[in-house]
């Protein structure tokens, strides 16, 4: 798939490296104060590395790369079940676009690629998780369609 100069493809194990060190990105809008970003980055490493040795039934990783094949981004995503019906439906684990690739298409188009996936699937939604305090992705996902069903609140109570 061709967006531009955003190209979509599978990411593999080849792409562990570039995908591990941008994963940390998604905390680069400053995470609430009760989360520490050194553990935050450190998780979302792990598991990045752990999904590419390894991925689950029902899962995949899309890489956006340009047209020369360096990265810009990915996008990771599962089946989750609805807490309400049960029924299978497609979630966005992570997306991530590199710094210098941003406000150039590539988030939409890797929007664009788990869209495609859970269709393919038959998905009835795809799902998202977004901090209440990253604005520019929440102002993009509103753009793609994505709307507030319900909002998670924490209460820290260790100081």
């Amino acid at each position: 798939m061709d967006h531009g100069e955003v190209r979509i493809r599978p990411a593999g194990l080849e792409d562990s490296d570039w995908i591990i060190a941008l994963a940390p990105r998604l905390h680069d809008f400053g995470p609430p104060p009760w989360r520490e970003r050194a553990a935050m980055d450190e998780a979302v490493k792990e598991d990045q590395a752990r999904l590419l040795a390894n991925l689950a039934p029902g899962s995949a990783i899309f890489a956006a790369i340009n047209a020369d094949g360096n990265p810009l981004g990915f996008v990771t995503l599962r089946t989750d079940r609805d807490y309400f019906t049960g029924e299978p439906a497609g979630h966005v684990v992570d997306i991530v676009v590199a710094r210098e690739a941003e406000g150039r298409g590539v988030g939409r188009a890797l929007l664009a690629a788990a869209e495609r996936w859970a269709k393919e699937a038959g998905y009835p939604w795809l799902t998202l998780n977004v901090f209440a305090g990253n604005e520019r992705a929440r102002r993009v996902y509103e753009q793609a369609g994505y709307q507030v069903e319900w909002t998670r609140m924490l209460k820290p109570l260790r100081s």
